[in-house]
């Protein structure tokens, strides 16, 4: 995993269809993309000046829209995403994963 310079706090992730973790970065207020070899590629903020960002998820055509929410405002947050997302499916019969 990298090691973040300052102090952040990690949040939620998803995973991108490149393996990359698309982490909520609270502090920041962006979604910090870190690669399976441990860079951090880029931290995308969200749309409006917000340092609470939680709840990271894809969705949308092609899976290539980010969902995250604020704990700061109480609002979702939609943006465009470069990579489409990797679905993540559990199966939890019987209370196994």
């Amino acid at each position: 995993m990298y090691n973040f310079e300052c102090y952040q706090l990690l949040d939620s992730m998803a995973i991108d269809s490149d393996g990359n973790i698309c982490v909520a970065t609270l502090v920041t207020g962006a979604v910090s993309v870190v690669s399976p070899a441990g860079r951090l590629l880029e931290q995308v903020k969200v749309p409006r000046c917000e340092l609470f960002v939680t709840n990271s998820c894809f969705g949308g055509p092609n899976l290539q829209t980010a969902y995250t929410a604020s704990s700061g405002y109480g609002l979702p947050y939609e943006m465009n995403w470069s990579r489409p997302g990797h679905l993540f499916n559990a199966n939890t019969r019987g209370g196994k994963w």
